[in-house]
């Protein structure tokens, strides 16, 4: 009960602090037009047993057309599992302190497996993600992330009636990043 009430405590303090930091905005401060991020996923099967060694490291360049609005390119590698590459549409707020975000956009996902009948097979895929950045400096910050992968479009909405928790234990990632903002 008591960390609930911590964390939620926590949450309205970092909302809090990003309203009074967009109000101190000038209008010198503009939010960053172009970003490289690196990302360290982990699947949240991995996070639970704590397999550290099992990141899937992700890199991501993202143009800013509007302050509230982006495109990036985005590359996954799952070790021997697979490689993906997504375009997403970028939605953001930039509060000053914090910028939270949702993305969505589609990719192309190739398998790497050892697996003969599996491996080099491509597919649709389709990608989710929201977080924030906590904006450090202006042209540094840091934040968490999760990411939905879906990796095969046309069997998740084949199976959408059977989609359950696991699945989502499966394709989930979950995320801390580092951008460089220009």
């Amino acid at each position: 009960m008591h960390k609930k009430v911590l964390v939620l405590i926590l949450a309205l303090m970092v909302v809090f602090a990003g309203f009074l930091s967009a109000e101190e905005l000038t209008e010198e401060d503009t939010a960053s037009k172009f970003d490289i991020g690196v990302v360290m996923n982990y699947a949240y099967d991995d996070l639970q047993e704590q397999d550290f060694e099992e990141y899937v490291p992700t890199l991501r360049f993202q143009l800013n057309v509007k302050p509230w609005l982006g495109f990036s390119l985005t590359g996954y590698s799952r070790g021997q599992e697979y490689l993906s590459v997504v375009a997403e549409v970028v939605l953001r707020a930039p509060l000053g302190l914090i910028e939270p975000y949702v993305a969505t956009g589609p990719g192309y996902l190739l398998a790497l497996t050892d697996d003969s009948s599996v491996s080099g097979t491509s597919n649709f895929a389709y990608n989710f993600r929201a977080g924030f950045d906590i904006n450090i400096t202006d042209w540094f910050s840091v934040g968490p992330g999760i990411t939905l992968l879906i990796p095969d479009v046309d069997e998740f909405f084949s199976n959408i009636s059977t989609l359950d928790k696991e699945y989502l234990k499966e394709t989930c990632l979950i995320g801390i990043g580092a951008k460089l903002r220009f």
